[in-house]
Formats: C-alpha cells, sequence, structure tokens
C-alpha cells in the first residue's frame, strides 16, 4: 500500500515538473512576438496650412511652396488667397 502511494506520488510529481516545462516554454514564445507588436508605429505630423489640423506626413498634400494640407479643397483655397 505504501509502495503504491510513494509511486503515485512520484508519478505526479514527475508529470507536474513536465507540465510546468511545457506551459514554460509555451508562454515564453507567445510573449515574444507580442513585445514586438506592442511597440506604437510612430509616423511624423504636419499642421494644415489652411485649417490647423495635424495630418500624417504621408497623407498631407504639398504646394509648390511645400506647404503641407490636409485636402485638395484646401490646397485650392490657399491658392485663391
Amino acid at each position: 500500500m505504501i509502495v503504491r502511494l510513494l509511486l503515485f506520488i512520484l508519478v505526479f510529481a514527475v508529470g507536474w515538473i513536465i507540465y510546468r516545462q511545457f506551459m514554460k516554454v509555451l508562454t515564453s514564445k507567445s510573449q515574444t512576438p507580442a513585445k514586438k507588436s506592442e511597440q506604437p508605429h510612430e509616423e511624423a505630423m504636419v499642421k494644415c496650412a489652411h485649417c490647423g489640423t495635424f495630418i500624417p506626413k504621408n497623407h498631407a498634400i504639398y504646394n509648390h511652396e511645400q506647404l503641407p494640407f490636409c485636402t485638395l479643397e484646401h490646397q485650392q483655397a490657399q491658392q485663391k488667397r
């Protein structure tokens, strides 16, 4: 009876150690890419020369004087002034 109890405890302990190692490997693999994706993507912002709204630099429309505008209508309105 005691031998069976000791054998059961030994099997349970080995199973628990294997389970913990397996979970450690899974969590380390899942956390590594998550840390990379959590970094915010920052982009330079520029202010529209007509209305003053801030827009991403790559979405801005520029005139021949390199002034940024948020829309084509604002660029044309500024040219009429």
